[in-house]
Protein backbone atom coordinates (compact mmCIF):
# COMPACT_ATOMS: atom_id res chain seq x y z
CA UNK A 1 0.00 0.00 0.00
CA UNK A 2 1.32 3.15 -0.92
CA UNK A 3 1.51 5.87 2.24
CA UNK A 4 1.75 9.58 0.86
CA UNK A 5 4.42 11.68 2.47
CA UNK A 6 2.72 14.77 3.45
CA UNK A 7 3.43 17.53 6.24
CA UNK A 8 0.94 20.06 8.19
CA UNK A 9 2.67 23.72 9.21
CA UNK A 10 0.74 26.88 9.96
CA UNK A 11 0.41 29.81 6.97
CA UNK A 12 3.12 32.28 6.77
CA UNK A 13 3.35 35.73 4.68
CA UNK A 14 5.52 33.45 2.16
CA UNK A 15 3.21 30.70 1.79
CA UNK A 16 -0.31 32.59 1.53
CA UNK A 17 -0.34 33.45 -2.16
CA UNK A 18 0.03 29.58 -2.97
CA UNK A 19 -3.02 28.98 -0.45
CA UNK A 20 -4.94 31.70 -2.28
CA UNK A 21 -3.85 30.30 -6.42
CA UNK A 22 -4.65 26.42 -5.24
CA UNK A 23 -8.38 27.42 -5.39
CA UNK A 24 -8.23 28.69 -8.74
CA UNK A 25 -8.23 26.84 -11.89
CA UNK A 26 -5.15 28.17 -14.04
CA UNK A 27 -6.85 29.42 -16.87
CA UNK A 28 -8.70 31.85 -14.72
CA UNK A 29 -5.51 33.29 -13.10
CA UNK A 30 -5.14 36.16 -15.64
CA UNK A 31 -8.80 36.67 -15.83
CA UNK A 32 -9.03 40.86 -14.46
CA UNK A 33 -11.77 39.72 -11.93
CA UNK A 34 -9.64 37.06 -10.83
CA UNK A 35 -6.49 39.07 -10.41
CA UNK A 36 -8.43 41.41 -8.43
CA UNK A 37 -9.90 38.37 -6.35
CA UNK A 38 -6.54 37.09 -5.32
CA UNK A 39 -5.58 40.77 -4.26
CA UNK A 40 -8.58 41.70 -2.29
CA UNK A 41 -8.24 38.09 -0.29
CA UNK A 42 -4.02 38.38 -0.13
CA UNK A 43 -4.84 42.20 1.34
CA UNK A 44 -7.31 40.20 4.02
CA UNK A 45 -4.96 37.16 5.16
CA UNK A 46 -2.13 39.45 5.85
CA UNK A 47 -4.28 41.54 7.85
CA UNK A 48 -6.18 38.26 9.47
CA UNK A 49 -1.94 36.86 10.13
CA UNK A 50 -1.22 40.29 11.76
CA UNK A 51 -4.56 40.27 14.08
CA UNK A 52 -4.97 36.43 15.04
CA UNK A 53 -1.85 35.04 13.88
CA UNK A 54 -2.83 31.75 12.38
CA UNK A 55 -5.87 31.45 10.17
CA UNK A 56 -4.54 28.82 7.74
CA UNK A 57 -2.82 25.19 8.16
CA UNK A 58 -1.40 24.19 4.48
CA UNK A 59 -0.50 20.77 3.55
CA UNK A 60 2.82 20.30 1.66
CA UNK A 61 4.00 17.58 -0.13
CA UNK A 62 7.38 18.38 -0.54
CA UNK A 63 7.50 21.99 -1.74
CA UNK A 64 4.16 22.03 -3.38
CA UNK A 65 1.24 22.56 -1.34
CA UNK A 66 -1.79 20.32 -1.95
CA UNK A 67 -4.54 21.01 0.83
CA UNK A 68 -5.40 23.76 3.32
CA UNK A 69 -8.17 24.32 6.47
CA UNK A 70 -8.57 28.04 6.77
CA UNK A 71 -10.83 29.09 9.67
CA UNK A 72 -11.96 32.32 11.29
CA UNK A 73 -12.33 33.35 15.44
CA UNK A 74 -15.53 35.02 16.15
CA UNK A 75 -14.67 36.20 19.29
CA UNK A 76 -17.85 37.62 20.64
CA UNK A 77 -19.41 33.36 20.20
CA UNK A 78 -16.09 32.69 21.65
CA UNK A 79 -16.34 29.83 18.30
CA UNK A 80 -13.74 29.23 15.73
CA UNK A 81 -15.28 29.25 12.25
CA UNK A 82 -13.99 26.75 9.27
CA UNK A 83 -14.91 28.59 6.78
CA UNK A 84 -13.01 25.99 3.30
CA UNK A 85 -11.47 22.80 3.08
CA UNK A 86 -9.79 21.87 0.30
CA UNK A 87 -7.12 19.24 -1.29
CA UNK A 88 -5.88 19.80 -4.90
CA UNK A 89 -5.14 18.21 -6.86
CA UNK A 90 -7.75 15.33 -7.57
CA UNK A 91 -4.56 12.84 -7.18
CA UNK A 92 -3.85 13.88 -3.81
CA UNK A 93 -7.40 13.88 -2.31
CA UNK A 94 -8.20 10.40 -0.07
CA UNK A 95 -5.08 10.36 1.06
CA UNK A 96 -5.61 11.77 4.60
CA UNK A 97 -4.61 14.84 4.20
CA UNK A 98 -7.87 16.59 4.69
CA UNK A 99 -8.55 14.65 7.87
CA UNK A 100 -5.16 15.37 9.00
CA UNK A 101 -5.87 18.96 8.50
CA UNK A 102 -8.65 19.26 10.78
CA UNK A 103 -7.40 16.91 12.94
CA UNK A 104 -4.37 19.71 13.18
CA UNK A 105 -7.31 22.04 13.64
CA UNK A 106 -8.97 20.56 16.57
CA UNK A 107 -5.58 19.79 18.51
CA UNK A 108 -4.63 23.48 17.90
CA UNK A 109 -7.83 24.42 19.22
CA UNK A 110 -7.46 22.81 22.72
CA UNK A 111 -4.91 25.36 23.57
CA UNK A 112 -5.66 29.11 24.90
CA UNK A 113 -6.25 31.80 22.49
CA UNK A 114 -5.20 35.71 23.28
CA UNK A 115 -7.90 36.60 21.10
CA UNK A 116 -10.58 34.49 23.70
CA UNK A 117 -8.92 35.73 26.66
CA UNK A 118 -6.60 33.32 26.59
CA UNK A 119 -9.44 30.89 27.14
CA UNK A 120 -10.10 28.01 24.51
CA UNK A 121 -12.87 28.17 22.33
CA UNK A 122 -15.81 26.55 23.07
CA UNK A 123 -16.70 24.62 19.68
CA UNK A 124 -15.78 24.83 15.64
CA UNK A 125 -18.77 25.69 13.60
CA UNK A 126 -18.95 25.24 9.65
CA UNK A 127 -21.12 25.34 6.86
CA UNK A 128 -20.37 22.17 5.09
CA UNK A 129 -21.59 23.49 1.56
CA UNK A 130 -22.16 20.94 -1.26
CA UNK A 131 -19.37 20.93 -3.79
CA UNK A 132 -20.01 19.48 -7.60
CA UNK A 133 -17.40 16.80 -6.72
CA UNK A 134 -15.74 14.84 -4.12
CA UNK A 135 -16.88 13.40 -1.03
CA UNK A 136 -19.65 15.26 0.73
CA UNK A 137 -18.16 17.58 3.24
CA UNK A 138 -21.09 17.29 5.47
CA UNK A 139 -20.25 13.75 5.34
CA UNK A 140 -16.80 14.20 6.13
CA UNK A 141 -17.40 16.53 8.79
CA UNK A 142 -19.82 14.11 10.78
CA UNK A 143 -17.40 11.21 10.79
CA UNK A 144 -14.85 13.67 11.97
CA UNK A 145 -17.28 13.90 15.05
CA UNK A 146 -19.02 17.14 13.80
CA UNK A 147 -22.88 17.26 15.26
CA UNK A 148 -25.66 18.74 13.60
CA UNK A 149 -27.14 22.84 14.83
CA UNK A 150 -30.26 22.08 13.73
CA UNK A 151 -31.56 18.76 13.17
CA UNK A 152 -33.60 19.57 10.07
CA UNK A 153 -30.20 21.19 8.60
CA UNK A 154 -27.46 18.32 7.61
CA UNK A 155 -25.03 21.20 6.52
CA UNK A 156 -24.78 23.70 9.48
CA UNK A 157 -22.44 21.66 11.83
CA UNK A 158 -20.63 22.19 15.11
CA UNK A 159 -18.01 19.96 17.27
CA UNK A 160 -18.03 20.82 20.82
CA UNK A 161 -14.11 21.79 22.17
CA UNK A 162 -16.30 22.17 25.98
CA UNK A 163 -17.68 19.12 27.85
CA UNK A 164 -21.29 19.46 27.32
CA UNK A 165 -21.41 22.21 24.99
CA UNK A 166 -24.59 22.95 22.80
CA UNK A 167 -24.04 25.57 19.71
CA UNK A 168 -26.23 28.23 19.74
CA UNK A 169 -26.23 30.96 16.90
CA UNK A 170 -26.83 33.95 18.42
CA UNK A 171 -28.80 35.32 15.60
CA UNK A 172 -30.93 34.07 12.91
CA UNK A 173 -32.84 36.88 11.51
CA UNK A 174 -31.86 39.66 9.27
CA UNK A 175 -32.56 43.07 10.22
CA UNK A 176 -33.17 45.82 7.21
CA UNK A 177 -32.15 49.57 7.75
CA UNK A 178 -34.43 52.53 6.45
CA UNK A 179 -31.29 53.14 4.20
CA UNK A 180 -32.03 49.51 2.36
CA UNK A 181 -35.15 50.55 0.66
CA UNK A 182 -34.74 50.59 -2.77
CA UNK A 183 -31.42 49.19 -3.10
CA UNK A 184 -29.58 46.12 -3.62
CA UNK A 185 -26.84 45.24 -1.01
CA UNK A 186 -24.14 42.79 -1.81
CA UNK A 187 -22.23 41.51 1.39
CA UNK A 188 -18.95 40.35 -0.01
CA UNK A 189 -16.75 38.22 1.59
CA UNK A 190 -13.21 38.97 0.97
CA UNK A 191 -11.75 35.43 2.16
CA UNK A 192 -12.70 33.93 -0.98
CA UNK A 193 -10.70 34.27 -4.28
CA UNK A 194 -14.09 34.23 -6.23
CA UNK A 195 -15.38 37.36 -4.45
CA UNK A 196 -14.96 40.09 -7.04
CA UNK A 197 -16.08 37.66 -9.76
CA UNK A 198 -19.13 36.67 -7.62
CA UNK A 199 -20.15 40.00 -6.66
CA UNK A 200 -19.98 41.48 -10.57
CA UNK A 201 -22.00 38.35 -11.47
CA UNK A 202 -24.38 39.68 -8.88
CA UNK A 203 -24.44 43.06 -9.73
CA UNK A 204 -24.95 42.30 -13.56
CA UNK A 205 -27.96 39.75 -12.44
CA UNK A 206 -29.54 42.53 -10.77
CA UNK A 207 -29.35 45.00 -13.11
CA UNK A 208 -31.02 43.18 -15.66
CA UNK A 209 -34.35 43.26 -14.00
CA UNK A 210 -34.36 46.34 -11.37
CA UNK A 211 -32.77 49.80 -11.65
CA UNK A 212 -31.77 50.49 -8.61
CA UNK A 213 -28.65 51.51 -7.16
CA UNK A 214 -26.41 48.72 -5.43
CA UNK A 215 -23.79 48.62 -2.51
CA UNK A 216 -21.00 46.15 -1.97
CA UNK A 217 -20.52 45.90 1.63
CA UNK A 218 -17.33 44.25 2.54
CA UNK A 219 -18.38 41.96 5.55
CA UNK A 220 -14.22 42.20 7.37
CA UNK A 221 -13.88 45.90 6.64
CA UNK A 222 -17.23 47.21 7.31
CA UNK A 223 -17.80 44.67 10.61
CA UNK A 224 -20.81 47.70 11.99
CA UNK A 225 -22.80 47.01 8.81
CA UNK A 226 -23.03 43.73 9.15
CA UNK A 227 -23.93 44.23 12.98
CA UNK A 228 -26.54 46.34 12.82
CA UNK A 229 -28.39 44.20 10.46
CA UNK A 230 -28.38 40.74 12.56
CA UNK A 231 -27.58 37.57 10.21
CA UNK A 232 -27.07 38.57 6.80
CA UNK A 233 -27.00 36.67 3.20
CA UNK A 234 -24.89 37.00 0.67
CA UNK A 235 -27.25 39.57 -1.16
CA UNK A 236 -30.45 41.70 -0.38
CA UNK A 237 -32.67 43.54 -2.72
CA UNK A 238 -35.36 46.33 -1.18
CA UNK A 239 -34.31 45.03 2.76
CA UNK A 240 -35.14 41.40 1.41
CA UNK A 241 -32.56 38.56 1.36
CA UNK A 242 -32.27 36.95 -1.72
CA UNK A 243 -32.33 32.81 -0.88
CA UNK A 244 -31.47 31.97 -4.71
CA UNK A 245 -28.29 31.97 -5.19
CA UNK A 246 -27.01 34.05 -8.65
CA UNK A 247 -26.26 31.02 -10.41
CA UNK A 248 -29.75 29.71 -11.04
CA UNK A 249 -29.92 32.80 -12.85
CA UNK A 250 -33.98 32.68 -13.22
CA UNK A 251 -34.96 31.87 -10.18
CA UNK A 252 -32.43 34.39 -8.11
CA UNK A 253 -34.20 37.18 -11.16
CA UNK A 254 -37.51 35.85 -9.98
CA UNK A 255 -36.70 36.59 -6.27
CA UNK A 256 -35.19 40.23 -6.97
CA UNK A 257 -38.52 41.31 -9.17
CA UNK A 258 -40.56 39.89 -6.51
CA UNK A 259 -38.48 41.95 -3.89
CA UNK A 260 -38.23 45.07 -5.60
CA UNK A 261 -41.72 45.04 -5.73
CA UNK A 262 -42.88 44.67 -2.30
CA UNK A 263 -43.42 46.95 0.49
CA UNK A 264 -40.89 47.80 3.07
Amino acid sequence: MFILNFEIKDISEQSILDAILICIPEEKRDDPLFKAGIDTKRNWALKMLKKYGCFVKVAYVGSKLVGLIQYEPIPRETVVEIDCIFVYPKSYQHKGIGKALLEALIEDMKKPKPYFNNKIPNALITYAFETPAGYPQNKFFEQMGFKRIREDDPFFLYYPLIENYKYVPRETKYKPQEEDKGKGLIFMNPNCPFCIDFTEKIKESIKEVADIPIRVINVFEEPEEVTKRGSVPFCTVNGKPIQTFFTDKENFQKEVKTAISASF
